[in-house]
Parts: C-alpha cells; structure tokens; sequence
C-alpha cells in the first residue's frame, strides 16, 4: 500500500510514518526542514523524503510523484502553528487558522 504523510518530522506525522512504514506501507513524506525531516526518517524502511512545503503545488506533485500509483492514504498533517504542545486553539489569529486549513 502507498502513502502520503505531510509535516512527518516530528510528533504525529512521524508517528504515523514509522507505524506505517512498520506495516509495510511505503510512504512519501514531507516536511519543510530538510535536517529535520531527514533525520527523522532515516532507517525507516519504505519512505521517501521530498523536503517542500505543502502550499507548493509543484511540491505537492512531487509527493504524488514519489508516492506511485494508487494512492491508498494521505494524511495532510501540516503545521503551521508551531511545535507541540501548542496553545489553546482560541488563542490563534482567525487567520492563522485559515492558513493552516488552507495547507491541509
């Protein structure tokens, strides 16, 4: 089976990745830190890592490109807010959330 994790750096996109990865999926990933999203993933057997941002339609290829055909999951786990844990979701700008529902 064939998938594609965003924002998979860290906390549940990486998460989702290695348990994944450990059922035999094979996943492309992403995330826009290239240190960080390799780091995460290395040794982890079946992804690939496509360091982009999501609101980047040529990047947004790419991940489909990368993941083959047919596409059984995707997962739009993009953050723009912040490292976990974050704040309360009413302490956010109506705006910043928009961005963040526009990325997913």
């Amino acid at each position: 089976m064939r998938g594609i994790v965003t924002g998979a750096s860290r906390g549940l996109g990486l998460a989702l990745t290695r348990a994944l990865s450990e059922r035999g999926w094979r996943l492309a990933v992403d995330a826009r830190g290239a240190g960080a999203l390799e780091k995460a993933v290395a040794g982890i057997a079946g992804v690939a890592a496509i360091v982009g941002d999501v609101a980047d339609s040529d990047h947004r290829r790419r991940l489909v490109e990368s993941a083959g055909r047919p596409i059984d999951l995707l997962v739009n786990n993009a953050s723009l807010l912040g490292p976990s844990p974050l704040p309360l979701l009413t302490r956010y700008s109506l705006e910043d959330l928009r961005s963040v529902y526009e990325a997913n």
